[in-house]
């Protein structure tokens, strides 16, 4: 084998070795993007699922039992969150929510950690949370993954 026909060989091999390499770095991208693409539906989800249960749950503590008129009646803004001995089993209004946190075991992609914070908002500003008793609450339910490059925030207004 001459030196021109070693050339042709080894310029075949090193073009094959760039070959190669792209195809794995696209199919790396691709089950990337697949996972990323799973992991943001299924942290939607698990977010959706915790909304749906804060949702089921009175407005207040102050409205489990009974109707009320006046919103002085509601949980001070620094008195949100569950009661004492109440439990995620136990809780029954939107802001025994407040501060709970909890990881869900998924089966594709292990777990979904879950952050829930909840504050009173002006009905004009929804996106701004108050330090006074109104008629509607923010629920903010952020989910994270290890397959996410960000934390995934979705929001649910509660009124009364």
């Amino acid at each position: 084998m001459d030196n021109s026909q070693m050339f042709l060989v080894l310029g075949a091999s090193i073009l094959l070795a760039i070959l190669v390499l792209n195809v794995n770095r696209t199919i790396l991208s691709s089950t990337d993007n697949s996972l990323q693409a799973q992991a943001i539906t299924t942290t939607t989800s698990v977010a959706q699922q915790t909304i749906d249960i804060i949702r089921s749950k009175s407005y207040d503590e102050s409205t489990v039992h009974t109707a009320v008129t006046d919103s002085n009646d509601f949980t001070a803004p620094d008195s949100l969150g569950h009661e004492q001995g109440e439990t995620a089993n136990s809780f029954d209004d939107v802001d025994d929510y407040k501060n709970y946190n909890t990881v869900v075991s998924t089966p594709r992609l292990g777990n979904v950690s879950v952050l829930v914070n909840v504050g009173y908002v002006n009905p004009t500003q929804p996106d701004v949370l108050v330090s006074s008793r109104t008629r509607m609450k923010r629920i903010e339910v952020k989910t994270y993954s290890i397959y996410l490059p960000d934390t995934l925030k979705l929001y649910y207004y509660s009124s009364y």
